[in-house]
């Protein structure tokens, strides 16, 4: 499709060009959708040029069906900021709808109160590089080892724990990249020197998935997994899973990777006054958004038991700014009330507190002298800026490997990228900032 066909499919509809609106630049998009059913769909013309390439045009081999493009496009008719939609966080109008391998972004016009006609107007369509999730929930991960690697049952889910290992994603793309990539390593790295990575593997552990926000071109979008099942539900089927497991005498080491570790401590605060003395657990990676002392408050009063790590962050990790320098203290003191094995522990989160907080202001220094920069600096900066930018490739964010040192993790990202550690991470960088 091209400008004219556009411009033409408008004129057959007794539409053309809304002059003198912000709408403007949008046409209806054919007469199917001129609100004879459902709702009327409007496109920035503007889009024509993609909507060739996308069709294959001039350009060689199509990515996504023309027809079946228009098709899908259609759809909004009926569809438009329903359940199935992703929702702007930012902008209430503003959502994303996934069709197979097409990503349609649009905004919903009420006439109420508006100069623009009702409506659907579509600004911008793209070929979709990501992929629908999963909703929370209890989730099998078994390693395969004739494939060496690990797979997640994403069509069946559980009702609780029921293997010795369980564990809570943090930042991932989905619940394959959650369960198959970016826990298994930290599951095995919490408390493989206990039984063996064997036995972890031979057994597998339980995934409680907790889906998270999709960030496309600098926004924040809820998922329609999100819209289905709120945070509140998610804590409470948590929370019944570890009752479950604790009725049934099940012993439970859990690892909590990043944001997890406020469901976590959802789930715990709805189960306050149950003892839960067959679960351990250990933070990792957790950021500000949880304040963790609260939450080691509330694991200690369940009668939980704390990892001998308690917490693990790459030194390199800031998204938790304020549990590794402000509130130290007070996590340093909880963990301290888990007993005398503990108090050793506490005193390394304590200097580790103040050891951050001179880092943080020797990188305020440093932010200002960016001219000589070492490559020992640069690659601390790469990393920083590849947790801010919250990338999911964990091959060039640290976010991912709180076990490592920064000289372990440089050699793990130079080994992961084929010594392209560097150019793997700006292509990351640039892929974020188009948000593809």
């Amino acid at each position: 499709m091209d400008i004219s066909n556009l411009r033409r499919n408008a004129k057959l509809a007794g539409f053309s060009k809304l002059l003198g609106t912000p709408s403007s630049n949008f046409v209806l998009l054919a007469k199917e959708t001129d609100g004879t059913s459902g709702r009327k769909v409007f496109i920035d013309q503007n889009l024509a040029a993609k909507f060739s390439e996308l069709a294959g045009g001039e350009k060689g081999e199509a990515k996504v069906n023309s027809d079946r493009l228009l098709r899908q496009l259609y759809q909004l008719r009926a569809v438009a900021a329903g359940g199935t939609a992703f929702s702007n966080m930012q902008n209430a109008f503003e959502h994303m709808h996934i069709f197979g391998d097409l990503k349609v972004v649009y905004k919903v016009v009420q006439s109420s109160g508006s100069s623009e006609p009702s409506g659907v107007y579509v600004t911008d369509i793209d070929y979709a590089r990501f992929v629908g999730g999963r909703e929370p929930g209890f989730y099998e991960v078994e390693y395969d080892a004739e494939r060496r690697s690990w797979v997640t049952d994403r069509d069946s889910q559980l009702s609780s724990v029921y293997t010795k290992n369980a564990a809570i994603n943090g930042l991932s793309d989905d619940i394959s990249h959650a369960g198959n990539s970016v826990l298994p390593s930290m599951v095995e790295a919490a408390y493989g020197n206990r039984e063996g990575i064997n036995a972890i593997r031979n057994e597998g552990f339980t995934l409680f998935y907790n889906p998270q926000c999709l960030k496309y071109k600098n926004m924040q979008w809820y998922t329609p997994e999100q819209k289905k099942t709120n945070s509140k539900h998610a804590a409470a089927m948590l929370g019944n899973g570890i009752l479950n497991a604790q009725r049934r005498g099940q012993s439970v080491q859990w690892t909590i990777h990043g944001n997890g570790a406020s469901l976590f401590g959802e789930a715990i605060e709805r189960l306050k006054g149950q003892n839960l003395d067959k679960h351990e657990v250990i933070f990792l990676s957790t950021p500000d958004e949880a304040h963790l002392g609260k939450i080691m408050g509330r694991v200690r009063a369940a009668g939980m038991k704390l990892h001998e790590d308690a917490l693990k962050v790459h030194e390199d990790d800031w998204s938790g700014a304020l549990n590794r320098t402000i509130r130290a203290g007070g996590i340093a003191n909880e963990v301290a009330k888990f007993g005398e094995e503990h108090v050793t522990q506490a005193d390394v989160i304590r200097s580790q507190g103040k050891a951050s907080l001179l880092a943080s202001a020797g990188w305020i220094k440093f932010a200002a002298q960016l001219g000589a920069t070492s490559l020992f600096k640069y690659n601390t900066l790469r990393n920083m800026v590849a947790v801010n930018a919250e990338i999911t490739d964990a091959a060039v964010n640290p976010h991912f490997h709180p076990f490592k040192d920064k000289h372990q993790f440089a050699a793990h990202a130079k080994a992961a990228t084929g010594g392209r550690v560097n150019s793997v991470f700006f292509s990351e960088i640039v892929k974020k900032i188009r948000g593809r």
